[in-house]
C-alpha cells in the first residue's frame, strides 16, 4: 500500500502567520499596558512620599513661628509686632529650619507659587535670620521646591479666640487687643491646586517659640499638625 503523505497548502501557513501575528500584537499591546500601570504606581508612590516629606518640613517650619516683636512703622496697631505678613495666597515670618536641610535656626521663611518649567512651583524660600525686622531680598534666598505642577495656593488663618478663619492676618475688623497675646494665628490652613494626585487640605498648628527665641512676648504652646 502506497503511503500517502500531505503537507501545508500556502493559504493554511498565511492564515497560520497571520494568526500568529495577531496573537504577538495581543500579546505587546498586554506588556505595555502593564509596563504603564507599573509606571503610574511607582509615580504615585513617589508622589505620596514627596508629599509626606513636604507635610512634615512644612509642620516642622510653620509649627515653630518666632514670636519676637519689632517696631511697626504703620499707625492704628501695637507698637511692636512679629514679622508675620500673611496674604490669601503667600505668607512671610520668621520661623525654625530643621537642621537636617543644613540650615538650623531661625530664618526668614516664604511660602507661595512661583514660575517654573511646566508650570507653577509651591516653594519655600528661606534665609538666615539677621536681626531686622523684615526681609525682602527673597530672589536670592535658598528654595525648597514643595510641589510641582501648582495651579494656585490658598491660605486661611485662625483665630484662636473665636475660632473663625480668615484670608489674612490679622483679621479685618478685629481689634488688635482682642487678638492673642503673641499676635500671632493659631493656625493656617493651607489648600494646594494642581498635584497629582491631589494633596488634601493641610492643617498647621502655629506655635510661638520661646526655648528658641528667649525675647518672645510669650512662650510655647502645644500644636504640630493635623
Amino acid at each position: 500500500m502506497k503511503r500517502l503523505r500531505r503537507g501545508f497548502t500556502l493559504v493554511e501557513v498565511l492564515i497560520a502567520l497571520v494568526l500568529l501575528s495577531l496573537l504577538m500584537l495581543v500579546l505587546a499591546g498586554a506588556l505595555r499596558a502593564l509596563g504603564g500601570v507599573e509606571e503610574r504606581v511607582e509615580q504615585r508612590i513617589t508622589a505620596a512620599d514627596d508629599e509626606r516629606a513636604a507635610v512634615r518640613l512644612l509642620g516642622d517650619v510653620l509649627g515653630r513661628v518666632s514670636a519676637r516683636r519689632f517696631p511697626r512703622r504703620q499707625a492704628g496697631g501695637p507698637a511692636e509686632a512679629p514679622f508675620f505678613e500673611a496674604t490669601p495666597n503667600a505668607l512671610s515670618w520668621i520661623g525654625i529650619m530643621p537642621a537636617r536641610f543644613g540650615a538650623g535656626g531661625r530664618h526668614y521663611c516664604r511660602l507661595a507659587v512661583e514660575p517654573g518649567p511646566g508650570g507653577g512651583r509651591l516653594v519655600l524660600r528661606y534665609a538666615p535670620w539677621t536681626g531686622a525686622p523684615t526681609f525682602a531680598d527673597w530672589d536670592h534666598a535658598q528654595s525648597q521646591v514643595i510641589a510641582a505642577p501648582v495651579q494656585q495656593l490658598s491660605l486661611r488663618y485662625q483665630d484662636p479666640a473665636s475660632g473663625q478663619w480668615s484670608a489674612v492676618w490679622p483679621p479685618p475688623g478685629v481689634p488688635f487687643n482682642a487678638l492673642p497675646s503673641t499676635l500671632l494665628p493659631g493656625a493656617v490652613d493651607i489648600q494646594i491646586e494642581g498635584p497629582e494626585p491631589s494633596w488634601p487640605p493641610l492643617t498647621v498648628v502655629v506655635v510661638a517659640t520661646r526655648s528658641s527665641d528667649p525675647s518672645a512676648a510669650t512662650g510655647s504652646f502645644g500644636g504640630g499638625r493635623r
